[in-house]
């Protein structure tokens, strides 16, 4: 591991092979699948009509085998995206763990104020999305079910990629999904004993918001470890201010929730008990367990059609309910859910597409530095290995005739001044051998300003940018270092998108060790951009804000660039600060 990045020490959470993202959404898939199953049960078992006996053991079955197909993938998908990340960045690893602990924290926090309602402590809103599906038939019934649980395994799906869980994350959270349920069923065993059910919903709520502010606190340290320490806090004063301040926020939901069901009980005093309904209904689980207590109303028409397949074959359907118009249907449908609010499944969707996003960055940014430790040390070797030897660019005075010679004895034979290795470039010229010196402490991070425009304006804008001040380079120059830019995107995007994660966006460090953007650039690109340009500060024997060892630097220039460019000093706008020196 790199000597910027500590070993992780014990902070909170002793350090395990567990990912506790992945166990905490296999927790998760027992929970909300067993919940959107509760509610085609329930709307079943609330129409009053006749179904055929085997209907709920139909949309089991059908449940079933969604589940097992997604876990089949996820499982798959998780070792798949193991063996294209071997050898990935060490501070990503980090990053990812901190992430995996902040997701798992989230969703404990989750299930602490959803137990409450799951027991029947908390008001719990009416929910009808199953129940406008149940007069189209058993076939379209199953479909309906696959679709949701699907829709469902589609999130968590893209949520356990980035983490590559190991199996034994999802099993543990599965088992931890029915241990919760086990809780859920004792506290409602007594269905008559509020005390139970308000003792268990209390204990087992704080019990795992206790957990999860550890988690986030932990999380949080793991994250602290690439992007540095006492950036607001120390590493103890992080540690006690994300706890509490994560406990603080569980905390406060419940009092929310418990607000909000006082509110409701409230209204409902004012109405009288033959008008009342049980809007405080317990959760889908408890109703798929024990049958509901909810009221549900069916349409005419679909009352009807309920009548009429109970006297015909079980799998007859609609005749507008094919499995192609059902699925355009609830392709442009709003979603419903039973499992979790439409707010809840809209963060769902951003944290997957964003779990997704990163996964696939990782992957191409694994691929390129696996590329890139192969090519290092041969193009390093080409271009500076032994380029004191070589062809060298000279001058005969200052601002005067430069040009090419053989080598360092040749140029001194004829009177010239070696001004750098190498042969000479389009880069060669005295405006540009002045910037690559007046410009030496902020060349790097201006342009990579430049380098940026290409990802949305293309190669002109960074044409053009080079050109611009504060860099000012001649029109081949800038021609040569866009070509190069131009290749770095194309070899070291995902490299480049990674560093933004890793906080190494502004390294320019080149090493062999550390696979930073530039280092690829250097591996991928400089054996054609290196002879195009000819100068650069390496070859010209200049120290900048990108230190290198003695022996990339060329030892037999024959001139002290200080001295001849001492009155022509060049200050980035943005370079007041040691931070700005890179």
């Amino acid at each position: 591991m790199p000597p910027l990045i500590q070993t992780p020490e014990l902070f909170m959470i002793p350090d395990t092979s567990i990912s506790w993202a992945s166990m905490m959404i296999g927790s998760l898939i027992v929970l909300d699948v067993s919940t959107e199953l509760g509610e085609y049960h329930n709307a079943i078992q609330q129409s009053n009509l006749k179904w055929p006996k085997h209907v709920k053991r139909s949309i089991n079955i059908a449940a079933l085998q969604v589940v097992v197909i997604g876990m089949i993938l996820i499982v798959l998908s998780a070792r798949l995206v193991t063996n294209l990340t071997q050898g990935m960045d060490s501070r990503m690893i980090l990053v990812l763990e901190g992430i995996s602990r902040l997701e798992a924290s989230s969703l404990m926090a989750y299930i602490s104020v959803k137990i409450p309602r799951w027991i029947g402590i908390y008001h719990s809103p009416e929910r009808d999305s199953a129940l406008k599906h149940v007069g189209e038939g058993i076939d379209a019934l199953k479909f309906h079910v696959r679709y949701t649980i699907g829709q469902y395994f589609i999130l968590v799906y893209c949520m356990m990629l980035p983490f590559s869980a190991h199996p034994q994350s999802a099993i543990l959270g599965i088992c931890l999904g029915f241990v919760i349920e086990l809780l859920i069923v004792f506290a409602n065993s007594g269905r008559d004993d509020d005390e139970r059910q308000f003792r268990v919903a209390s204990i087992v709520s704080m019990v795992f918001a206790f957990l999860a502010s550890v988690l986030f606190a932990d999380g949080c340290h793991f994250i602290q470890l690439v992007w540095g320490k006492g950036l607001i806090f120390s590493e103890l004063g992080l540690g006690i201010a994300s706890f509490f301040g994560f406990f603080a926020v569980v905390t406060s939901s419940h009092f929310f929730h418990l607000q909000r069901t006082v509110r409701k009980l409230a209204r409902e005093r004012r109405i009288s008990s033959h008008d009342k309904k049980d809007k405080m209904s317990i959760s889908i689980i408890r109703e798929h367990i024990w049958g509901s207590q909810g009221s549900y109303s069916l349409t005419e028409s679909q009352r009807a059609t309920l009548e009429e397949e109970g006297d015909e074959t079980e799998n007859k359907t609609l005749v507008a309910t094919t499995i192609l118009s059902l699925f355009k249907q609830r392709l442009v449908a709003r979603t419903h859910f039973a499992a979790f609010s439409r707010f809840e499944y809209y963060v769902g969707v951003f944290v997957s597409i964003a779990s997704l996003i990163v996964t696939v960055i990782n992957i191409g940014a694994t691929k390129q530095m696996n590329v890139v430790r192969m090519n290092y040390s041969t193009v390093h070797h080409t271009l500076y290995g032994s380029m004191d030897m070589g062809e060298v660019c000279a001058f005969n005075e200052i601002a005067g005739e430069i040009k090419t010679f053989h080598d360092s004895n040749a140029a001194q034979s004829a009177g010239y001044t070696v001004a750098h290795c190498g042969a000479c470039g389009k880069c060669s010229t005295w405006n540009d051998l002045r910037l690559q010196y007046t410009t030496r402490n902020f060349l790097a991070k201006e342009s990579a300003k430049c380098a940026k425009k290409s990802l949305i304006l293309g190669q002109d804008a960074v044409h053009a940018c080079l050109q611009e001040e504060p860099i000012g380079f001649s029109d081949q120059c800038a021609s040569c270092w866009t070509a190069d830019i131009m290749c770095a995107r194309k070899h070291c995007a995902f490299i480049f998108l990674q560093s933004n994660m890793i906080n190494t966006v502004s390294n320019f460090q080149v090493g062999g060790e550390i696979i930073t953007a530039s280092t690829c650039e250097e591996a991928m690109c400089e054996l054609e951009f290196v002879p195009c340009s000819g100068a650069n500060r390496r070859r010209m024997n200049i120290t900048s804000s990108i230190t290198r060892p003695d022996k990339q630097l060329c030892n037999i220039v024959g001139v002290d660039w200080a001295t001849i460019f001492k009155d022509d000093i060049i200050i980035s706008p943005n370079d007041h600060d040691e931070e700005g020196e890179l």
